[in-house]
């Protein structure tokens, strides 16, 4: 009892203990509580008073954020009166707001009066578009969402000034663009650095979806941080990022039905055999066909013996499919946020499938895209970023490229056998090219498998020293990791092929076997590389009263390994590094003062001359800040000057051209009395130790103006470069000196030169009631110049490419017809055949000499590669209804419709197919107001020639694409989360007007291959 009576005095001093603590906690926890309040209101837009969805609220200093609902409403809580609400919306001017005793505040957001405060992205880093001195353009990334395709480079052409692109195939998985900046300043490597998150990737392999930002850097100031890389322009694409808010989800699913444009149209049997007799009767030569022949070719009655088959419609579909579909998820606070965008799009091919073939032999390109950007705010003064990309593509083919597949087209005629045989087996012919079936090449030849996967990572932080170090400094790294793998699996198959006889006196059908059934042959090739990039940058941003200066100092590496190479040579490393450089000067926004510098190298050249330094200086001046300015519908004019040197460490040739090596199973040769076998050596390369990179000398003069607050945009570049020391294989050593061409050695010897003029024209304007339309209009000239090579002096100077563009096509001028043999024989000889006759080409004897040859060629038309690419395009809205359209066209630019199916019986009577754009204008006895020259019977080695008869115009204007779209709220389904329904129906190369008409404008030389599409695209958007 009396140990009771000791310790219950002891729990109830501890018991009064805790009661005291419970009810300062309480009362602590009830002010707090009572501190706190929520704040309820709507934001809606200065201009019209619409309410505005989705903008984002954050409480300053804490990582509390909402975002407002559809109609504008929303509600936060915060902690006292003296906290802050921030207010942000893409478009509009920032707003902050202290809370005070309000309990609802209702806010109206301005719209941004221009891009004055726009950010744009610049070679390792971010500037502010009014002070950027040098040559950058950018595309709204809608704009290119508008296109469906799986293949980025094809949405860009007349997108922004300065990019040219051409798309020669529609074959999936290989329908990328060719792309360039400023047309090119070599006829080596001419691709601009491409770079994703600022790590060098496929173009092609983004999804539009996962897009924040595209733009091109174009001058010396905007590239020269590049180095030797920067010469040939350079893509900057910035993925999206997460921002503060609730998560958002979006849906975007297309589906698209597509149409091949322009499939070849060739003449039927027939036409094709009554062709023959034309081709022979022009030579007086006996006719092959008769009467009766003739019609068993139009009526069928014997299609085995006497075939009309339209291989055209056998093996391809003028319809397929397309779908396009991804779902992101974005959303964080100030600690941490995010965005992740998985994709998944199918392509499939125009190739008609055999349904008794048990294997899947039409084109298709299946692609799975996954992306994850993650930013976190370790403390206020450090943040890190890690990315995530993972592409997945895998295709399928017949067993015969589409190359292969589109010539057997091109040479396998109506009449030279049926699709099968009477017993069901492969027609062919004994004639090589004529065992190249075009049915059995898309269905019975087997197929391929590829597949396709990149993995890319990237993880990158920042610190601000402002408070350790100095206000305005900062350390910034990145490490990026990629992986490519690709594998090809063909189970090719070598199919039989019989040549049918006809019926015997028995009436047994008689065959020819022409090749035996193999088994399917099983092959494998894989590829795989890596690449490590590192960079570390310390960047500096100050203001010192009227004085802003900004700095970097950047170091990086990159190491590229082909873990497959063939050989040693090849699986050594490829190696770039260097610094670089930057320093900015702003005086009142007025006047601007810019130095850029790259001092960096490769592997790939001598010791002692791997590195080079590439400065640039750039200037420009605010008209508009300028005390006296006072015309107050211009609210910006800015004029900007560049000038600098960039490298390009991409010129062509073997690796390591400074080694010499030695082929050691060389010619061999016989000695001595017995004549003895030795094995011989012999220089398999040659050397040089001064080779080194091209060096691009650029100058840029331009000039930036809105009018209106932004109503009107005008963008307005003039360029010049002169390129040195491209590399060339020299072509003065004559052969006599006993070098083999393969072995002379290359050098830096060749130049030229490229200027033109880009400009970007942009009205637009939002009424109050809400009415919005933007124009936006593009131009690009580039014209390169080829100023000096190592091609020998050549006997007539007109037939030197010195001063001429380059890639510039040389050929003879076509006079027309000869009328009669009276005209033949008046006009002077033309060597190329032993007797031309009527309705042969006449040429033009260029040097006076009496005669016709190679010596008579001279520069004709344009290169293939336009020198003006242009774009306009509009888009109106009103109350959730959006209409676009986006034209595109290119200028000076021309195209060879030759070759194959054009020259007719290339390889001798009988032979090759023809088109019916030849057919329906040849000269015919009856016809001397004909576009194409009469037919032979056999190789025409004088008509069949590279003339300005086959030249044609490629300039045309294309509805590259149109959209119309609805936005629309169902307010039933916003318990459910859903937000916002966007409906939309586009096209894309909806039409086009050229003079070519038989193949597309943008094809290769010859007559076409695997043809564009028209895409007719269905699709909606959710957001959640």
């Amino acid at each position: 009892m009396k140990s009771c009576r000791h310790i219950m005095p002891i729990q109830l001093k501890s018991l009064k203990k805790r009661l005291i603590s419970f009810f300062f906690f309480f009362f602590a926890f009830t002010a707090t509580a009572l501190a706190q309040k929520v704040i309820t209101g709507k934001v809606t837009s200065a201009v019209d008073g619409k309410p505005l969805s989705e903008v984002t609220i954050v409480v300053q200093g804490t990582p509390v954020g909402t975002t407002t609902y559809p109609d504008g409403t929303y509600a936060i809580k915060v902690a006292g009166n003296d906290a802050m609400l921030v207010y942000t919306y893409v478009g509009f001017e920032p707003l902050a707001i202290t809370v005070g005793n309000n309990s609802v505040l209702n806010v109206s957001l301005k719209q941004q009066s221009s891009t004055l405060g726009d950010v744009v992205v610049v070679g390792f880093g971010k500037q502010k578009k009014a002070t950027v001195t040098g040559a950058i353009s950018s595309v709204p990334v809608q704009n290119l969402q508008r296109i469906a395709t799986p293949s980025l480079s094809n949405a860009l052409a007349g997108s922004m000034p300065g990019i040219i692109t051409r798309q020669s195939s529609g074959e999936p998985g290989y329908d990328g663009a060719a792309v360039f900046i400023r047309g090119f300043g070599t006829w080596a490597n001419r691709s601009p650095l491409i770079l994703v998150d600022g790590v060098e990737r496929d173009i092609n392999n983004i999804n539009t979806q996962e897009i924040e930002s595209f733009s091109i850097l174009k001058d010396a100031s905007a590239t020269a941080v590049y180095g030797v890389r920067g010469a040939n322009g350079v893509i900057l694409i910035q993925t999206k990022r997460g921002t503060t808010g609730k998560p958002k989800v979006i849906f975007r699913t297309e589906n698209a039905t597509l149409k091949a444009l322009r499939l070849p149209d060739y003449i039927n049997g027939p036409e094709y055999a009554g062709l023959i007799n034309e081709a022979l009767a022009n030579n007086e030569l006996p006719l092959l066909y008769t009467e009766d022949d003739l019609r068993k070719f139009a009526d069928g009655s014997d299609p085995y013996l006497y075939p009309n088959v339209n291989w055209t419609d056998a093996v391809l579909k003028e319809n397929t499919f397309q779908t396009i579909n991804n779902l992101s998820v974005t959303g964080g606070n100030e600690i941490i946020k995010y965005y992740t965008n998985v994709g998944y799009t199918v392509l499939n091919g125009i190739y008609k499938q055999d349904p008794a073939s048990p294997y899947k032999t039409n084109a298709q390109m299946k692609r799975y895209n996954f992306r994850s950007n993650v930013d976190i705010s370790v403390s206020k003064t450090i943040s890190l970023e890690l990315g995530i990309g993972g592409i997945i593509q895998q295709g399928n083919y017949p067993g015969t490229p589409a190359p292969a597949i589109f010539d057997a087209l091109k040479i396998t005629s109506p009449i030279n056998y049926p699709i099968l045989n009477p017993d069901g087996s492969i027609a062919g012919a004994a004639t090589s090219y004529l065992q190249n079936n075009p049915w059995g090449f898309v269905t019975q030849s087997g197929y391929t498998r590829q597949d396709r996967n990149s993995l890319q990572g990237t993880f990158g932080g920042k610190w601000d020293l402002s408070s350790l170090v100095t206000k305005g400094l900062s350390v910034r790294g990145l490490f990026s990791y990629d992986h490519y793998y690709s594998a090809s699996t063909d189970r090719i198959k070598p199919y039989a092929i019989k040549q049918y006889r006809g019926k015997d006196p028995d009436g047994n059908d008689q065959y020819t076997l022409i090749r035996e059934e193999q088994p399917m042959r099983y092959e494998e090739h894989s590829g795989a590389n890596r690449a490590y990039y590192t960079e570390l940058a310390l960047n500096y941003n100050r203001v010192f009263g009227d004085h802003s200066v900004t700095g970097m100092l950047l170091g990086n590496r990159r190491e590229y390994i082909d873990l497959t190479a063939g050989n040693t040579l090849n699986s050594l490393p490829y190696r770039r590094q260097g610094l670089a450089g930057r320093i900015t000067y702003n005086f009142r926004n007025r006047y601007l003062a810019e130095v850029n510098a790259g001092y960096n190298g490769s592997e790939n050249f001598p010791e002692g001359k791997q590195f080079g330094f590439f400065p640039s200086v750039s200037a420009g001046w605010i008209v508009s800040n300028e005390k006296f300015w006072n015309i107050n519908a211009i609210s910006n004019l800015k004029i900007r000057g560049s000038y600098g040197q960039v490298g390009n460490d991409q010129i062509g040739g073997r690796r390591f051209l400074f080694l010499t090596t030695i082929n050691r199973a060389g010619q061999s040769y016989f000695f001595g009395d017995n004549q003895r076998f030795y094995q011989g050596f012999d220089e398999a390369q040659i050397g040089n130790d001064d080779v080194t990179w091209e060096v691009a000398t650029k100058s840029n003069i331009g000039l930036d103006l809105e009018m209106f607050k932004g109503a009107l945009v005008l963008q307005i570049d003039a360029f010049r470069e002169n390129r040195d020391g491209i590399l060339i294989q020299r072509g003065v050593i004559p052969r006599v000196t006993g070098y083999y061409p393969w072995t002379l050695p290359y050098a830096n010897l060749g130049k030229a030169k490229n200027s033109g003029l880009d400009m970007l024209l942009e009205v637009k304007h939002t009424t109050r009631k809400g009415f919005y339309y933007n124009f936006r209009g593009t131009f690009t000239y580039a014209k390169s110049i080829m100023t000096q090579n190592d091609d020998p002096i050549p006997k007539y100077a007109y037939q030197s490419f010195i001063g001429l563009p380059i890639d510039q096509p040389m050929g003879l001028v076509a006079l027309g017809f000869f009328e009669d043999q009276a005209d033949v024989e008046r006009s002077p000889k033309q060597n190329f055949m032993d007797q031309v006759r009527p309705g042969d080409i006449k040429y033009k004897d260029v040097n006076e000499d009496g005669v016709v040859d190679d010596y008579d060629k001279v520069p004709i038309g344009y290169p293939r590669t336009p020198q003006i690419v242009y774009g306009a395009g509009a888009s109106f809205g009103y109350k959730g209804f959006e209409l676009s359209l986006f034209f595109t066209g290119v200028a000076r630019t021309s195209l060879f419709v030759d070759g194959p199916s054009m020259y007719a019986f290339q390889m001798g009577l009988s032979t090759y197919n023809i088109l019916r754009e030849y057919y329906d204008n040849r000269w015919t006895p009856e016809n001397h107001n004909a576009k194409y020259p009469r037919v032979s019977p056999m190789q025409n080695p004088n008509n069949n020639r590279t003339s300005t008869l086959f030249l044609q115009d490629a300039s045309y204007i294309r509805l590259k694409s149109a959209e119309v779209a609805y936005n629309f709220e169902v307010a039933g389904l916003k318990k459910h989360g859903l937000d916002k329904i966007r409906l939309f129906i586009n096209g894309s190369n909806l039409a086009t007007w050229d003079k070519i008409r038989v193949i597309d404008p943008e094809s290769n030389y010859g007559t076409g291959g695997y043809p564009l599409q028209r895409a007719i695209n269905f699709g909606a958007q959710l957001s959640f």
